[in-house]
């Protein structure tokens, strides 16, 4: 779902959809992680966004489908001319599953995704990571009977 990130861009893509590439303006791994967290927590829908230099990018995670929405860098409305929008049928615990698979698989080169991350904030960082990937973890484990049994969310 995630490249590793390099100089600051990483490539999202989930199954079905195209190749997004994401800046280091938002800091998506702690962003999206405490996103992830909250929705499984509280089995919300949840919604993760990065800046594509130009445009933005938004995707909405549903309980069982993903939706993108790409929009251009100074639209104030959401007409078709200037919108990308992708499904994905990707359930919410794919994403976080991914998500933390991505995250934790490098967790040095997202601890520098920061434009301006020093090496002692580096530290910090990395840290304050693996704590959040182990909370998603656990609440991975802890949901994953509820979407393998399709239990009602409502």
């Amino acid at each position: 779902m995630l490249t590793t990130p390099k100089h600051g861009w990483t490539d999202f893509q989930l199954d079905g959809t195209s190749v997004y590439s994401l800046s280091y303006l938002s800091d998506i791994p702690f962003e999206w992680l405490t996103q992830a967290i909250t929705a499984l927590k509280y089995l919300t829908p949840f919604c993760v966004k990065g800046n594509m230099e130009p445009g933005r990018f938004l995707c909405t995670v549903s309980f069982w489908d993903c939706h993108v929405l790409c929009e251009e860098e100074h639209s104030s409305s959401l007409k078709k001319k200037d919108a990308e929008q992708e499904t994905a049928p990707v359930s919410m615990l794919q994403f976080c599953q991914e998500l933390y698979h991505d995250i934790n698989r490098d967790l040095d080169a997202w601890a520098a995704f920061q434009h301006d991350a020093q090496p002692e904030n580096i530290a910090y960082r990395k840290k304050s990571l693996a704590q959040k990937l182990q909370q998603l973890k656990d609440l991975i484990a802890e949901k994953k009977a509820d979407f393998d049994q399709k239990r009602a969310f409502f």
